[in-house]
């Protein structure tokens, strides 16, 4: 009697672990798949890369302690990166550091001067340059996917060469 209550424990414990291992499996294969890990090159090299293939630039004005910045980071950017990443040259500039020292149109700047020339008053901030390391336009605040996007294919195609943003948002849909 004792070798049958044991052995039915046993089945019992197996069965709950394969109904674990499945349950796990099948939450793996529901979780998001970003098979493009996104290039975030320092401030200098991707002006650099930005000219050398005539892509915009997409400046991340960061700081540590910002809890908005590193959901940005965490969670937008890489729902993005599938169909935008190989559009823009990104980088990102933390406004807090001190030290580093940044080369931009002639100038030698700290972060947080950098981050103030681009109109990056608070962070997060999200700066668009040309592949000549133009200003184009700032966005301050934090963005979720959806309202980015239509910024990423405003800079993207161009358009801001020929129209406003509304006008850009109206005729494409978004």
């Amino acid at each position: 009697m004792q070798h049958t209550a044991t052995g039915i424990r046993s089945a019992y414990g197996i069965i709950l672990l394969a109904v674990y291992l499945s349950i796990s499996l099948l939450l793996v294969g529901l979780r998001p798949a970003h098979s493009q890990e996104l290039q975030w090159l320092p401030f200098e090299k991707a002006l650099a890369t930005a000219d050398s293939s005539n892509r915009p630039v997409l400046v991340d004005i960061w700081a540590p302690w910002c809890g908005w910045c590193r959901k940005l980071k965490k969670e937008v950017y890489p729902a993005l990166a599938p169909e935008w990443s190989g559009q823009f040259v990104l980088t990102r500039v933390n406004r807090d550091d001190r030290e580093a020292v940044h080369h931009y149109r002639g100038q030698k700047l700290s972060s947080l001067r950098l981050a103030q020339k681009l109109g990056a008053r608070q962070v997060p901030s999200i700066v668009f340059l040309n592949a000549r390391g133009k200003y184009l336009l700032h966005v301050t605040g934090f963005l979720d996917a959806k309202s980015l996007e239509p910024l990423l294919a405003y800079i993207a195609t161009g358009a801001y060469h020929r129209q406003s943003f509304e006008t850009f948002q109206k005729e494409s849909g978004f």
